[in-house]
């Protein structure tokens, strides 16, 4: 190449990088922003509250985000004929763009839940901003006051829902989860119910608002349809295979007083069994554990003794699980366990043959449960602590 030739092709490339280099032409500026960090939606009558929980950056620092006296955030709410107009209610009375892309939980209240969440996610898959990881949950009552819960040990309250939801279950329940349970064939979602809490009792200090998980909403399709509360909240995640470390205690085999046992390794199997438009599922649970408090006065010293115990458990196991199914299959009529989900990936031919007629199949499904629980240690202790000899009773 010639010495004019190599002065074009520079000339060129001067005149050309420029245009690659150049800053985006609509870009924002950060303190043009004003970055939501959670949002609650509730129905008032025939309109829609939509409230979103703001970061406030000059309050934020160190680990409680209330440098300076602020608190970190702050809370916008406004009502709407529909969901998207009272969000735009927000936007118009913020001076910074309002900004989803960061947000932690979307929290849905009571009485929207119950008449379908169908038009959140219509929102919230139209818009790229609008990501799908956002924990979700249903409060009892008004989802708005959950923002405004002191929530001390998170910098924010929506962050603490947050870190609830992901503790909750082994795989979170987010926006994604959700949407895929309603776009699934034999399978309805399951959502957690917050609760706003007191940290203590008032006789013991000065109560903070706090949030925690009261319960399991029990959907059929996208409307909320019932509740499940206590042991049935961790036999429901337990038959779907979301628990991560379940408790039990039982009362002793003999003698007096209660145990406590922790299950690490738990495992629900199912098997459908299908003549016809008869259908039997076989539920076969699986469980390892260990005890890990003897608040009673018997002794599980050798194999005769543990294997009471465990009898014992399989026993509650097995009445819990039945009691749980009968709640959801019968009284709600949602598959919230998903039979028809298992089928559909298990006999897929059936599924064809049953998938229109699912809904008044469901209710009529025979359920089979067996039970097996393993306890591998009694912990460190072999008899209950504090008793004389002569007070315990071995097996």
């Amino acid at each position: 190449m010639d010495m004019k030739k190599r002065i074009v092709t520079l000339t060129a490339m001067v005149l050309v990088c420029p245009i690659f280099l150049s800053g985006c032409w609509d870009r924002k500026e950060i303190n043009d922003i004003a970055f939501v960090l959670g949002t609650a939606i509730d129905k008032e009558g025939s309109k829609y509250r939509t409230s979103v929980q703001i970061a406030v950056p000059r309050d934020l620092g160190g680990s409680s985000g209330k440098s300076g006296g602020g608190k970190g955030w702050y809370i916008e709410s406004k009502l709407g004929k529909t969901i998207r107009l009272s969000s735009q209610e927000i936007q118009s009375n913020n001076s910074r763009t309002v900004n989803f892309s960061n947000r932690r939980s979307l929290i849905i209240g009571e009485e929207l839940a119950r008449e379908g969440i169908s038009t959140i996610m219509d929102v919230f898959t139209r818009t790229p901003q609008n990501r799908l990881l956002p924990m979700v949950a249903v409060t009892e009552g008004f989802a708005y006051k959950i923002l405004d819960t002191d929530a001390s040990i998170e910098q924010f309250p929506t962050e603490m829902v947050r870190e609830l939801i992901l503790n909750f279950t082994k795989e979170p329940i987010s926006i994604k989860t959700v949407l895929t349970a309603l776009l699934s064939e034999g399978i309805d979602p399951v959502l957690p119910i917050l609760k706003v809490d007191e940290s203590v009792p008032p006789k013991v200090g000065e109560p903070l608002k706090n949030v925690r998980i009261a319960g399991l909403a029990i959907f059929k399709g996208d409307r909320m349809v019932g509740t499940l509360k206590g042991d049935m909240v961790k036999i429901m995640t337990l038959s779907m295979n979301q628990n991560k470390n379940l408790e039990m205690s039982i009362p002793a085999p003999e003698g007096e007083g209660d145990l406590v046992f922790l299950f690490k390794k738990n495992h629900a199997r199912f098997v459908p069994v299908i003549h016809g438009d008869n259908v039997t599922m076989k539920v076969l649970m699986h469980m390892e554990g260990a005890i890990v408090e003897n608040a009673s006065n018997f002794s599980p010293s050798n194999e005769v003794g543990m294997g009471k115990l465990e009898k014992s458990l399989e026993d509650k196991m097995h009445k819990d699980i039945t009691k749980m199914l009968d709640i959801v299959q019968h009284q709600y009529q949602a598959d919230s366990v998903g039979f028809g989900e298992i089928i559909h990936q298990q006999k897929p031919k059936d599924w064809d043959r049953l998938s229109s007629r699912w809904k008044d199949i469901y209710p009529h499904v025979k359920v089979e449960i067996e039970t097996d629980v393993q306890l591998k240690t009694v912990g460190q202790a072999l008899q209950p602590m504090g008793l004389r000899q002569e007070e315990i009773i071995h097996d």
